[in-house]
């Protein structure tokens, strides 16, 4: 339900009066700068420097803003993502990290994330003067040749100095991506190699999405046969595959991204970041323009705003809660909807891709690999038994 910004903002200080928002919120800061493109990204970023200093002053205005709202809130994890935080002036992360540190409850075991590129705008250690304990590198192949492809800046040799130097002071995720032009079957055990030989705590593998058409991707059944043995290798190694992309080593799984797929309370700040707390789901404009000007009226500058009925909340935790290999609990979804025929549900999807055990409803391996497919299914049959009841 989207709103026009002033009367979001009454609705939500309304809404939030009468909830309870968890003392443990997860908190996301979007920087949308990056100093190339990479010829895949699909995410809202610039190439464009211009406005930098406008948008942080802006940012730390949304800041005040969602401290004034909910001065008692605590944040249990910090996620700086991108566009490439890496790049920007240093100086413009500390005042962030500054303010939010001054304006937000913190709790003491707080996890702190940040994105860099391999070819850092500065020294990586310095992430450690700012509190950083947990730094996600995007390597995305561990292969020069695709790397120039794609339009990385970087090189596998960047990427071995930057994971070195994160590694002295934080806990380290590299990110991968299956699927790219001119990658091949050395390319991916390039990629298991790396993997193997410093044994991050904890690595995310996706599959490219396409969203220029002449990128020229291999054919698909290639892809997924490197994806799949991709996956069964990281495994062996002996990581723990939580959600469907995501792999931990000795139980670093990310927390912050937990809470996404928990649909816990997390407050997105800048640019198209969103936010769930309570029952409330928002997502800010994707324009930097009208970002800023809202901003500066001192009003939120959601592009989408809505306070979720029970069926919409309970769609949203199972469709995040079963990427997760633990599941969903069945108390909890029944908390979250109560008047909702469960048992139909069950009845109707439970086999050799769903199962309910003990107490929690979840992919089987199966599923995992065709998560896709299982959980439109469970979303189109909610909506049906919804409707026919």
């Amino acid at each position: 339900m989207a709103k026009d910004s002033s009367s979001t903002r009454v609705s939500l200080m309304e809404s939030l009066s009468s909830e309870l928002v968890s003392d443990d919120a997860g908190l996301y800061v979007h920087v949308p700068f990056c100093r190339s493109r990479c010829r895949y990204c699909d995410f809202v970023s610039y190439t464009d420097f211009s406005l930098v200093d406008e948008y942080f002053k802006a940012l730390w205005r949304e800041i005040e803003l969602w401290t004034s709202l909910l001065p008692e809130v605590r944040v249990g994890s910090i996620y700086f993502g991108g566009g490439s935080p890496s790049d920007i002036p240093f100086e413009l992360l500390e005042k962030t990290v500054d303010l939010i540190a001054k304006r937000f409850r913190l709790k003491s075991d707080i996890e702190f994330t940040v994105e860099v590129n391999p070819n850092c705008g500065f020294p990586v250690e310095k992430l450690k003067l700012l509190g950083v304990n947990r730094v996600s590198v995007g390597l995305q192949a561990a292969d020069d040749s695709v790397l120039q492809r794609v339009r990385r800046r970087h090189t596998v040799s960047d990427f071995f100095k930057v994971f070195e130097s994160a590694k002295s002071f934080a806990k380290v995720n590299v990110d991968f991506i299956v699927g790219l032009p001119g990658e091949s079957d050395r390319t991916i055990d390039e990629d298991v190699c790396v993997v193997e030989r410093l044994k991050p705590d904890h690595v995310s593998i996706y599959l490219l999405e396409i969203h220029e058409p002449d990128l020229n991707q291999p054919p698909c059944e290639e892809v997924e046969a490197r994806y799949e043995r991709f996956v069964e290798s990281v495994q062996s190694i002996g990581y723990l595959r939580y959600e469907i992309s995501n792999f931990a080593l000795n139980g670093n799984l990310c927390r912050h991204n937990l809470k996404y797929w928990r649909n816990e309370d997390y407050i997105g700040l800048g640019i198209a970041a969103g936010g769930h707390l309570g029952r409330i789901r928002y997502v800010n404009t994707s324009k930097m323009v009208e970002y800023v000007s809202q901003i500066w009226k001192k009003e939120f500058a959601f592009e989408y705003f809505s306070e979720n009925d029970e069926l919409q909340e309970l769609k949203e935790s199972l469709f995040m809660g079963l990427r997760l290999r633990e599941g969903i609990s069945v108390e909890r979804l029944r908390s979250l909807c109560p008047a909702f025929d469960l048992e139909v549900l069950f009845s109707d999807l439970l086999g050799e891709l769903l199962q309910l055990e003990d107490g929690f409803l979840r992919l089987t391996e199966k599923g995992f690999d065709l998560s896709a497919r299982v959980l439109a299914d469970v979303i189109d049959r909610i909506s049906s038994i919804a409707v026919g009841r």
